[in-house]
């Protein structure tokens, strides 16, 4: 793969759109809720994107929520190209904001708030569960990767993982929280200390989240590193220093003459391990965020002989997102692309694959 694919951030491989038969498939029951309920639309991945009419889920307990926005995300175009293998009919998204429509009993100050949703859904039972950690559930599923997620004008989750959203943070910043926590969380799993140099390898999505974030950490300097166009300019924009992934060695220069303190892999691509590998110092930390679902190659023994350190994080605290996102301290909105109704899915997905690309959502308008 080329460098220049390497370095876009995020991106996908081919979208498949309509039915076809080479995924996992299960009974149509994945995604059916009552068989009373009024039918509603979504995006269901099965083989291929399609927007159906299906069963509007049920409550079990927990929170039913109206969606208003939900984002497409690299998750997402890896499980639609193929890439990241799930059981189907799957109805995708899990970046998911709107308001809730059915709440349990003893929950009546959640009816009709603006909320998000966490998407980890755990057993409560195991040793993770009980630490707190829902995350790493031992029988966990993720919402729109394992169980039906918000892509759809009605989404079901656990009360516990419902977060109220102030009227102070409009509906368009909403749908960030989701994707920031889980950037946040690469600031917790691998703390980023005043003074270092670094990296954002693949400004697209979570790049442009992570290059505000390390801004608030006080670097020495941070460093983009992507393909020359609207994602680049906008890294310059938020803070970062910008170069094209022809020029690394120049980027270079920006570490004090040696390489990164920290590097971050967010290209959405295997093989943007190899350049992070490539600019990262001796004793160094590469931060992964990439989940494209295809196995990477690894140079082991440079790991062993420059003492590095390769850290994974996944997702991260709601809260933290909120404030943030309350406060003005991260801006969003101006990462949303475009936007589309659930009826043009094969359209919203192919335009979130476009090198052009920031951030696609799904308008939605649930009753």
């Amino acid at each position: 793969m080329s460098r220049k694919a390497v370095a876009e951030g995020e991106g996908g491989g081919s979208i498949r759109l309509g039915r076809r038969s080479n995924s996992k498939q299960t009974d149509s029951a994945k995604y059916a809720g009552s068989a009373h309920a009024a039918p509603l639309k979504a995006v269901v991945f099965d083989g291929g994107i399609s927007c159906r009419d299906v069963p509007r889920p049920d409550a079990n307990g927990g929170v039913v929520i109206s969606v208003r926005r939900a984002g497409i995300c690299g998750t997402d175009l890896a499980i639609a190209s193929g890439d990241y293998r799930v059981k189907a009919p799957l109805i995708l998204g899990h970046e998911i904001f709107g308001t809730a429509w059915r709440v349990p009993g003893g929950r009546a100050d959640l009816q009709g708030r603006r909320c998000v949703t966490e998407i980890n859904v755990g057993c409560g039972e195991c040793e993770f569960c009980r630490t707190g950690v829902r995350s790493h559930c031992v029988r966990g599923e993720a919402l729109g990767i394992h169980r039906n997620g918000g892509f759809a004008e009605y989404v079901s989750t656990p009360v516990e993982n419902v977060h109220p959203v102030s009227d102070s943070i409009s509906d368009d910043e909403a749908v960030f929280i989701e994707p920031l926590a889980a950037c946040i969380q690469l600031t917790k799993m691998g703390r980023i200390e005043p003074d270092s140099a670094c990296a954002v390898i693949g400004p697209g999505r979570m790049g442009l989240l992570i290059i505000q974030l390390l801004k608030r950490a006080h670097p020495r300097t941070v460093v983009a590193l992507g393909h020359e166009g609207v994602k680049l300019e906008m890294a310059r924009r938020f803070g970062a220093e910008a170069f094209d992934i022809a020029d690394v060695d120049s980027s270079l220069r920006l570490a004090g003459g040696a390489k990164f303190d920290n590097v971050v892999e967010a290209t959405g691509n295997p093989d943007g391990l190899a350049l992070a590998l490539r600019v990262v110092k001796p004793r160094g930390t590469i931060h992964l965020k990439s989940t494209h679902g295809v196995p990477a190659s690894l140079d082991v023994t440079k790991v062993v002989v420059d003492e590095l350190r390769i850290q994974g994080s996944r997702c991260g605290p709601f809260d933290e997102a909120i404030e943030l996102l309350g406060s003005r301290a991260i801006r969003v909105k101006e990462l949303i692309t475009n936007r589309f109704p659930l009826e043009r899915c094969e359209e919203a997905f192919k335009a979130a694959s476009s090198k052009s690309t920031v951030k696609t959502l799904f308008e939605v308008k649930g009753t």
